[in-house]
């Protein structure tokens, strides 16, 4: 009986622990999945300590820990820390019972490859062709792209430029209508890539930064300032010093918001790089401890190397022998794989060894500098001006290039039509505006009552006009109809408008178009002649006063009805000034003859 109940408790158990052990298992797949990035992408650093946290489970198949160990090779390729990365998946890769079709190995391969093409070493090829085959367009198509893109860039040699840029061409119409921003991001870069090694930097600029203007859109971390740097060096060797400037200046922008080991190094060398191009050794002197500090961050033997040559610049501008003699003798000392590959072709480099040894007088070994230098502005120069390289390069990039355009051609015109219709509301809200704004300012002109001019927009018209012809004047007058409440009363007292109206018709009528007209007071119009002779005005004025007093000479009433009006006129023959004195005085000589017939 006890053996029963023992073995039941012993099954139950297992069964839960096979449940947990199931569990946890998912879970740290669930994990891989998360982790797992795209071969031209970072993963995010938040899941770094997450990642080494898992890593530390005794529970861990080979298969998830293999798949684990890749994941951080990438994050510390991602930091710049290459060689470390390049050594740990060179010893996961040589474990047994790995599933060499999985995502994880490709991806393994693929790193070692990038690796070491982060330090130019040609074993890269090896690497990338492996990544290739394990992989497929249907099958890990980022690292089959990626892999591909490495093998045309740097392991086709036996193919003519133009067959290699014939085949990023076909990679670039392949992912042409469906590919993801990062996609074309990183096919743009290895384009770049390529014009840059056909010393076409000014083209290999051009596709650096379209890369990383569509790789901000998806890039994670350091990978947001990867492609930038490679554009500031391509802008600097073909001579556009203000355009990689301001790169610079962008580098550093999203350096502060990265901040992380790798693209702090970035900023530094673009920095450093850009005061050497433009022969600033002060600056150059100035921002060397933060680039020395960079560097030994992320242990790059580049950076290291970098520092050296740029700390020996400046004892060689300051005619420092004894610190040329010591960096002499620390690269004789050295091992020639350790030297970076890009030294031995860099044109600044070799001009600073024959500077090194002109400075300390061995004209021999300046010489034999001298000639390596020869070299390779020689090869450069053939290089650049082989005319059916760059005509076929010329005529591919201009094919990349329609492609390029039919791919924004759609984005393009759903924006144009966009813009287009914000144009025309804007355009139509503006003329609306305009107008409403026109009728606003023009109905404030007017009386309402009377639809003349208002007191305030008639003397501000007068105001305006120029000084009078010669033997001509400005005539003004101010008619002041003294019986207005009668006549309002004899045509009914509701009607105080209607007379108004009826008055400012005649006026009207008895005026020219170019005349000022306008009511003054409540019981007053005023009237501005412009370039008139002064007896012509005086007798015009009359026959205006004369029109005024027979306003209502045709209505049928029973009693008559006059309009009995004072007029009183100002005339000048040079430009008006004071103009708010004359009508003071003109009204108050008015109220004084209104006085005098109420006597």
């Amino acid at each position: 009986m006890f053996q029963k109940i023992a073995c039941t408790i012993i099954l139950i158990l297992s069964v839960a622990f096979a449940s947990f052990t199931t569990e946890a298992s998912d879970a740290i797949d669930a994990f891989i999945e998360e982790v797992r990035t795209p071969s031209y992408d970072c993963p995010s650093q938040s899941l770094f300590p997450q990642l080494e946290k898992t890593l530390l489970g005794e529970s861990l198949s080979t298969q998830q820990r293999f798949a684990l160990t890749v994941a951080k090779g990438q994050f510390l390729i991602c930091r710049g820390k290459y060689e470390e990365a390049e050594k740990m998946l060179l010893k996961a890769i040589m474990q047994s019972n790995i599933d060499e079709s999985s995502y994880a190995f490709a991806s393994a391969i693929y790193q070692i490859g990038f690796s070491y093409d982060a330090r130019e070493n040609p074993a890269r090829c090896k690497y990338y062709k492996q990544a290739q085959d394990l992989s497929s367009p249907e099958r890990h198509s980022d690292i089959f792209t990626s892999a591909s893109l490495g093998l045309i860039s740097y392991c086709s040699d036996s193919s003519s430029p133009e067959v290699r840029l014939g085949k990023m061409f076909g990679v670039l119409k392949r992912y042409s209508n469906d590919g993801s921003p990062g996609e074309l991001a990183h096919i743009h870069n290895s384009i770049g890539l390529l014009y840059g090694s056909l010393e076409q930097h000014a083209l290999a600029a051009e596709q650096y930064l379209k890369a990383h203007e569509m790789g901000l859109q998806v890039y994670e971390g350091s990978n947001r300032v990867s492609i930038i740097i490679s554009a500031i060096v391509s802008l600097l060797s073909s001579g556009q010093f203000d355009r990689a400037y301001q790169s610079i200046l962008e580098l550093g922008a999203l350096n502060t918001e990265i901040d992380t080991t790798l693209s702090n190094f970035l900023y530094q060398y673009a920095l450093s790089i850009y005061y050497r191009k433009t022969q600033d050794y002060t600056s150059l002197a100035y921002t060397l401890p933060d680039l020395e500090e960079a560097t030994a961050n992320i242990s790059s033997s580049l950076g290291e190397m970098l520092v050296s040559w740029h700390k020996t610049e400046i004892c060689l501008q300051n005619s420092d022998l004894p610190c040329i003699r010591e960096y002499l003798s620390e690269i004789k000392a050295m091992n020639a794989n350790v030297i970076p590959k890009v030294f031995e072709t860099n044109l600044d480099y070799l001009s600073f060894n024959v500077d090194m040894y002109i400075a300390l007088g061995d004209l021999e070994r300046a010489k034999a500098a001298h000639n390596i230098y020869s070299k390779e502005v020689t090869k450069r120069r053939e290089l650049a001006q082989d005319s059916s390289l760059i005509i076929g390069a010329a005529n591919l990039y201009t094919r990349i290039y329609d492609l390029e355009s039919a791919i924004e051609q759609a984005e393009q015109r759903r924006k144009n039509t966009l813009y287009t219709a914000i144009i025309v509301f804007i355009l139509i809200s503006g003329i609306a505006g305009y107008v409403l704004h026109r009728k606003h300012q023009a109905r404030k002109a007017i009386d309402p009552v009377t639809q003349l001019l208002n007191a305030d927009s008639a003397i501000s018209r007068i105001n305006k006009l120029d000084a009078p012809k010669l033997g001509r004047a400005i005539a003004i007058a101010i008619f002041d109809v003294s019986n207005l409440r009668d006549i309002t009363r004899k045509l009914g007292s509701t009607k105080g408008d209607l007379v108004l109206r009826k008055i400012a018709q005649t006026l009207q009528n008895a005026t020219r178009g170019n005349d000022i007209l306008g009511r003054f007071g409540t019981e007053q119009f005023i009237l501005c002649l412009h370039n008139i002779e002064e007896r012509s005005a005086r007798q015009f004025f009359d026959r205006v006063q004369s029109a005024l007093d027979s306003t209502f000479e045709s209505e049928t009433t029973t009693d008559s009805i006059e309009v009995e009006s004072h007029m009183s006129v100002f005339i000048a023959n040079e430009k008006i000034t004071g103009l708010n004195d004359i009508l003071d005085d003109i009204a108050m000589s008015l109220d004084i003859n209104n006085n005098a017939d109420d006597l």
